[in-house]
């Protein structure tokens, strides 16, 4: 059973249909790849994901668990989390600052299971290897580093399942080869990934599973060598890259 699925999910803003019967799932204890080509419809499905938006059929799934009405605050409550393409940070606020309320806001609604908001953004700081920046304004570093403060502040609500969304964008090449380490790590100690990336290379070193959106519609899905040599995923989007 997956931990997240979402089953005929479509999503029309007018008359214009952004996904149509789109099935994805991700295990648990897994790394899945989503990808496509720009307007493919990722983001809209990961707000579909999270409450953000309504879709206009199907239904999502969380350990088969119809989640299709909750509004976004009790899906983040139920383990969801997620990082966006657009950077959402507080820009006023330190790095440290950024991560630390995250789990001071979880602390709020989570009575069983409290945490120390401090000692656990200290061990989240040193997890994304970011420790070194915890005092600087979060508008002051690099995007790729900004990417991992968002991604901190989503890792501090103890997510079962985490949503990327291109997080690897403006990383280097060391910084993505690092970056890649740490999503196995994170998938080897229980979080589940959702990974949308443009990265290829990434997605094939650290995905288990990929699914391919195109269009607003599901073209294949498989294992990294049976995407990389599917005929349909070449032609819309891995193409001439891919070959070389």
């Amino acid at each position: 059973m997956s931990l997240l699925e979402c089953r005929g999910v479509g999503m029309k803003f007018g008359g214009a249909a952004a996904l149509t019967s789109v099935d994805v799932r991700a295990e648990a204890n897994a790394i899945t790849g989503l990808i496509g080509p720009n307007g493919a419809g990722k983001t809209t499905l990961f707000n579909c994901i999270t409450g953000l938006l309504e879709p206009t059929s199907g239904v999502v799934l969380l350990d088969d668990e119809d989640i299709t009405d909750r509004p976004p605050f009790k899906r983040a409550r139920g383990g969801v989390a997620r990082t966006f393409q657009r950077l959402e940070l507080f820009t006023s606020l330190s790095v440290r600052e950024n991560i630390q309320v995250a789990g001071e806001i979880r602390n709020r609604w989570s009575r069983k299971d409290r945490l120390d908001a401090k000692e656990e953004c200290d061990r989240v700081l040193e997890l994304l290897g970011i420790a070194h920046l915890a005092d600087r304004d979060v508008g002051e570093i690099p995007t790729g580093m900004a990417r991992r403060v968002e991604m901190g502040r989503a890792l501090m609500t103890r997510p079962r399942i985490l949503l990327l969304d291109e997080p690897a964008s403006g990383q280097d090449e060391q910084e993505t080869e690092e970056f890649g380490v740490l999503l196995l790590h994170l998938c080897e100690n229980g979080t589940a990934i959702l990974l949308v990336e443009h990265d290829v290379a990434l997605v094939m070193r650290v995905c288990s599973f990929i699914q391919v959106l195109d269009f607003g519609r599901i073209i294949a899905a498989g294992t990294p060598a049976e995407i990389q040599t599917n005929q349909a995923v070449l032609d819309a989007y891995l193409g001439e890259d891919q070959n070389a």
